[in-house]
């Protein structure tokens, strides 16, 4: 009878232990199934919450970040400083010019972007820029307003250019004999005044005339007016540009075969993108940025590295792609600079000529330049799923092919007397600017986050998972050997009687 009575208890122990296996089972796959679909389009839901936030339509997350970027700007300015001058108006052809870089002039710059107008079906945006540049806070060394230096006169280099290889008296009566002008080297910036400025000075285009200054004539303006493509894909596509400090201007289409972005707005997605054009405004030319490497920056997020490129659009290939153009050594931006100004007279470059043959900087017979990729390549760093650029370093130099006159110079005469030989070209460096973007550190940290979540999500999720399912089996299996320990007490009224059995 006992026998019989302890089969019965052990059949419906066995039940019981089947039924819980069963609903063990049953809980897992509720847990790890949802888990593994998730899985599966985890990455897809991470994508699209970032394109979420960076759709660029009206009353949009995307489109307050757009009109207020969370970024910082900062602009060194590097005059270059001839040690030699004497020499080089001596001796024009064959004197090596010797310069010397000035330290950097910082300024803070603040890029506001006003007169915001949507079209009727949201599908383009116009807008103007405003610049301010200010002195900055902890980089700009009070002292340095002191600093002096022998500089070209780039005003004076630009009107020479109308007067042939063999000048006139009425040249210099109006512009002087001086090719090189000791002068205060922040005012090269800032703004000074002269008396050849003021002959020219009602030739000159945009609000900021009453000086002559690298900054000064850009700050405080409505300098740049474009119209932007809004739509996720291609949002920041240039339709439309025009300057009220350069005669250059565009409108739909562009003279460009290719899509140019206006440098302030970004496209989503850059993995199948390996190659971009950003617009330079004050330039008036896209400069052709192309993918580099994939390096992880800002502790965990996976950069995309560019380098920007100055490429001959008039020489590509394929006119309808600018991978198909050749790189430059120099970029010529005269018609930018004023459209009286003949063709290569004013060249956009790396800076130092960064990057050139050594059989190339040989010819240009110019000694001072210390070319360098940490201190002299133009970088941008972008998160390539919102496109946003993390860190960029716009390095570019301004240079000048100068008509410099022979002179006679003798210590008995205050002035340099021309030799009425004829001029000679020589490409002088005035100024590179080193222009560092920032994302601040809150954008920074998030996108840190988006990408530790792409890359270690579905693992965490799925080890969750797994051990929920196993902590729930765990107690489970607590419960009922606490239950089945508390049945047989009950039972045999010893507890030790189970461990006879």
């Amino acid at each position: 009878m006992q026998k019989k009575q302890e089969y019965t208890l052990n059949t419906q122990q066995n039940k019981k232990a089947e039924k819980r296996i069963i609903a063990e089972v049953i809980i897992a796959i509720i847990l790890i199934a949802p888990a593994i679909l998730l899985c599966v389009g985890w990455r897809k839901l991470i994508i699209s919450l970032i394109l979420q936030k960076v759709e660029l339509k009206p009353n949009s997350v995307g489109f307050q970040t757009w009109l207020h970027p969370p970024t910082t700007i900062t602009r060194g300015y590097h005059l270059f400083n001839i040690s030699n001058p004497r020499e080089i108006v001596t001796d024009p052809t064959l004197t090596t010019i010797n310069l010397k870089e000035t330290r950097a002039y910082s300024y803070s710059l603040s890029a506001t972007k006003q007169d915001i107008q949507w079209s009727d079906d949201n599908k383009s945006i116009s807008y103007s820029i405003h610049r301010l540049f200010t002195r900055h806070p902890t980089r700009f060394d009070p002292s340095s307003v002191h600093d002096t230096g022998v500089f070209i006169d780039l005003v004076r280099a630009i009107f020479r250019t109308s007067f042939g290889h063999k000048p006139s008296q009425a040249f210099y009566a109006l512009a002087g004999k001086n090719t090189f002008y000791r002068r205060n080297a922040v005012e090269q910036l800032e703004g000074f005044n002269s008396d050849l400025f003021e002959t020219v000075r009602e030739k000159m285009t945009g609000p900021n005339t009453a000086k002559s200054g690298f900054i000064y004539r850009y700050n405080g303006s409505r300098s740049y007016n474009y119209t932007i493509k809004s739509g996720l894909m291609e949002k920041g596509q240039v339709l439309a540009f025009a300057s009220e400090n350069a005669p250059y201007s565009f409108s739909s289409p562009n003279p460009y075969g290719f899509p140019i972005y206006d440098g302030l707005t970004f496209v989503p997605m850059l993995f199948n993108k390996p190659s971009l054009n950003i617009f330079q405004a004050d330039f008036c030319r896209p400069l052709h940025v192309k993918f580099n490497r994939v390096l992880s920056m800002f502790e965990g997020i996976e950069v995309h590295e560019y380098v920007i490129k100055l490429v001959d659009l008039n020489q590509c290939t394929d006119p309808n792609d600018s991978n198909t153009c050749p790189e430059l050594d120099k970029l010529d931006i005269s018609q930018c600079i004023s459209d009286s100004l003949p063709k290569n007279t004013v060249f956009l470059s790396k800076p130092h000529f960064y990057g050139i043959s050594n059989e190339t900087r040989a010819k240009m017979n110019i000694e001072g330049f210390a070319p360098t990729r940490e201190e002299h390549e133009a970088l941008i760093y972008f998160e390539p799923y919102s496109g946003t650029p993390l860190r960029a370093h716009h390095r570019l130099q301004l240079n000048i092919d100068a008509m410099i006159d022979p002179m006679k110079i003798s210590d008995y005469e205050s002035e340099p007397t021309p030799t009425g030989h004829k001029s000679v070209k020589r490409l002088l460096p005035l100024v590179w600017i080193d222009q560092e973007v920032n994302v601040n550190n809150k954008v920074i940290s998030m996108l840190r986050w988006v990408h530790l979540a792409l890359r270690y999500g579905q693992v965490l999720i799925m080890v969750l998972a797994i051990a929920l399912a196993i902590i729930i089996i765990v107690i489970v299996e607590v419960i009922a050997r606490r239950k089945t320990n508390s049945s047989r007490i009950k039972r045999n009224g010893n507890p030790k009687s189970d461990l006879l059995l």
